[in-house]
């Protein structure tokens, strides 16, 4: 059974260590991309739409049937993004650099801003409110973020008061953030999957391969289980430990910089695990080569050719899938395969210890008493 759990610890770490390296081109590319800001900036034009559609606005929702009105996204954008602009550029959000360099273009600074609270929102839009005409106690909101200009009303929302929208915000802020979080982690799965094909056609990782060399060279296992240490330090900094494992201070490196270190180290220890990843060395090339005569070996035929290509399609369609599960789940898997192997060596020791002690127990009194008596 050793082996066996010792192929599959080997494995584990394996994929954790592919699953390490997608992990970092990952956040590279959310980072990058600014997919946090740009699931914020929809989240908050969805929460100004949704209001305007809930106080029944003429521009939004049609006043003969009470339904969304046909192209209202489409003609409200422009009044509804330039409340999400504006409330992420305010100043309270933004370092004094970011100010000074992107204080021209509230789109640009929009970009920058990745989370706010409904606290904060509605802070924001008080800033921005101004006092009703004839009522100085009401404050209305902005009539450029409810009113679409051309192509729709101009006239002054009553429905509009800062009131009205710090009601609705603290009503539907967490189902709206909640759903915005969602969207977030479909995307970033989406992405993983999308980089977990790209690693492994790059590297030529099958994982059928993977684990009959595992399997057949116990050097080979050593050698992967030598940079335990190095690995799971490598998940710590990717914040890719649960939370469990982690200390509270211990947080994720976020710089580009940073990733990239941890891509170039991951790509280091699978290029080093010497398991048949890559295309140097792999064995489906050589198939190919020998059936075109370049190599001594026997050449196979067109259908064990077309079987070997099979097999090998089938066995990087394995490690898709295995590397989709995502680091987390590796680095589960991996420490729950290291607390059973533990246990299997700590009954093993157990069991020889008891077979030692009926050995013993089985002698003539004299001889067991020589065989326990301590060297003079």
């Amino acid at each position: 059974m050793i082996p066996l759990l010792e192929t599959a610890l080997a494995f584990a770490m394996i994929m954790l260590t592919a699953s390490l390296f997608v992990s970092a081109v990952v956040q590279v590319i959310v980072n990058v991309g600014r997919y946090r800001s740009w699931v914020l900036t929809h989240m908050l034009r969805s929460l100004m739409h949704g209001f305007r559609a809930f106080h029944k606005d003429p521009d939004v929702v049609d006043p003969a049937t009470g339904r969304p009105a046909r192209d209202a996204l489409a003609r409200n954008e422009a009044c509804e993004m330039r409340f999400v602009h504006e409330v992420l550029a305010d100043p309270v959000l933004h370092a004094r650099s970011a100010e000074l360099a992107y204080g021209s273009a509230p789109e640009r600074l929009a970009l920058l801003v990745e989370y706010i609270d409904a606290d904060d929102l509605i802070t924001i839009a008080a800033g921005a409110s101004v006092p009703a005409e004839g009522d100085g106690r009401e404050l209305l909101l902005p009539s450029r973020w409810v009113s679409c200009g051309q192509g729709g009303s101009s006239a002054t929302k009553r429905y509009a008061t800062l009131d009205h929208f710090s009601a609705y915000v603290r009503r539907w802020f967490p189902t709206l953030e909640g759903t915005a979080s969602q969207t977030f982690k479909q995307r970033a799965r989406r992405l993983t999957l999308l980089v977990a094909m790209m690693l492994v056609v790059l590297f030529n990782f099958d994982g059928f391969q993977v684990l009959a060399r595992l399997h057949q060279n116990g050097a080979a296992r050593a050698q992967v289980a030598a940079q335990t240490d190095t690995v799971m330090t490598t998940a710590t900094r990717l914040g890719e430990r649960p939370s469990t494992q982690r200390a509270p201070d211990e947080l994720p490196d976020t710089t580009l910089g940073e990733l990239g270190l941890e891509m170039q180290k991951t790509a280091t220890l699978l290029d080093e695990a010497n398991v048949g990843i890559g295309w140097q060395e792999s064995w489906i090339v050589k198939r190919f080569c020998a059936y075109r005569g370049d190599l001594l070996a026997p050449a196979p035929t067109s259908l064990q050719l077309l079987r070997d290509t099979l097999f090998w399609l089938a066995g990087l369609a394995f490690s898709c899938g295995m590397l989709s599960l995502g680091a987390p789940f590796w680095v589960t898997t991996f420490s729950r395969l290291i607390q059973m192997r533990n246990e299997v060596q700590h009954r093993k020791r157990q069991e020889v210890a008891s077979g030692v002690r009926a050995a013993s127990s089985a002698l003539p009194l004299p001889a067991r008493e020589r065989a326990v008596a301590k060297p003079s």
